[in-house]
């Protein structure tokens, strides 16, 4: 019942505007049938992303993209399963501290992507990896990450955004689906903004949420898994990889009343870096603080912020990008 509803919301889609009272009301439908379920479809869905297949030593392939409302491929995916594969290759001890990544060309949607690792060294406290992201013989995707064992040091307090305890309940702001379905026109591609997804997004500020922008102009949130995943800390840390690409640029283009499906721009990201400050329950709500950085020369950065609800800043990741307007 629950893949027949899916497939049948699907369809509504892509058929005309008018169906989305429809497909919000399948949606529910879907969301009272998972009370009971472990983990939902779409989660389902973006565990088997994070979960490439070893092919040989140090060599794994991931499940294609799709659903991206984009030509290429999500940049999260690439993020996400390189995190996951590099993971793979480190002892069960060490904990990823840090990725930097760069995207080299446009993934193409559907076709399953072959990771390459190079394991660079391997010390007492550290482990460096370098992940290689290939389709056929074109390298779309390049990531070195770092791992580190759990240690105990000097701590420095963090400044948590000053209106952190006035923020609304997660559970009392809209699913995306719903505050998606409201919006006419749409923001993005509905390929992309009416399809489920395996993290639980709920805006805090965006000019599509009625609390409109931050006061930083920039996009927040708070995610957590849809629905119950397993207790995996890699696993986590794959997922959180993934989900810090979904709006971050977005951040940049905002300013400008765009957003990355707007018809009159040429917006890619370039590179992304990330630091896991803390590890992450992703079964658990966190909230997301983005802000632009600055943009100039057709390149911006933008920054985010990810904080457990006891007020300990979990991650931190920037990403460039390029911008060309019409």
């Amino acid at each position: 019942m629950r893949r027949f509803l899916y497939a049948l919301k699907y369809r509504l889609w892509r058929i005309s505007a008018p169906c989305l009272t429809v497909c919000l009301f399948i949606h529910i439908l879907i969301e009272k049938i998972h009370k009971g379920d472990e983990m939902s479809k779409a989660l389902e869905d973006l565990v088997e992303i994070l979960r490439p297949t070893r092919l040989d030593v140090d060599l794994y392939r991931g499940k294609g993209s799709s659903g991206d409302g984009a030509d290429g491929t999500y940049g999260g995916h690439f993020l996400g399963q390189g995190t996951a594969t590099a993971l793979a290759t480190v002892d069960e001890d060490r904990f990823v501290h840090s990725i930097h990544a760069y995207f080299l060309r446009a993934g193409r949607p559907g076709e399953s992507i072959d990771y390459r690792v190079n394991r660079l060294r391997d010390g007492r406290s550290f482990s460096t990896r370098r992940v290689s992201a290939s389709q056929g013989d074109r390298v779309a995707f390049e990531m070195s990450a770092s791992f580190t064992t759990h240690t105990v040091g000097e701590t420095i307090a963090e400044k948590i955004p000053a209106d952190f305890d006035q923020l609304p309940e997660p559970e009392s702001l809209p699913t995306y689906l719903e505050l998606m379905t409201n919006q006419d026109p749409l923001p993005f591609s509905a390929e992309w903004a009416l399809r489920p997804h395996g993290i639980d997004v709920r805006v805090v500020n965006a000019p599509w949420s009625a609390n409109g922008m931050s006061a930083e102009q920039g996009i927040r949130m708070w995610i957590r898994a849809a629905g119950n995943v397993a207790d995996d800390p890699k696993l986590h840390a794959a997922m959180l990889a993934y989900q810090s690409d979904e709006s971050l640029s977005d951040n940049l283009l905002l300013p400008f009343g765009l957003t990355w499906g707007s018809p009159e721009i040429f917006f890619v990201s370039l590179d992304h870096a990330m630091w896991f400050h803390r590890p992450i329950d992703m079964n658990k709500w966190h909230f997301v603080d983005q802000r632009p950085l600055v943009a100039d020369r057709g390149r911006g950065v933008a920054c985010g912020h990810v904080w457990s609800k006891d007020r300990k800043l979990i991650a931190s990741f920037t990403q460039e990008a390029l911008m060309r307007f019409e």
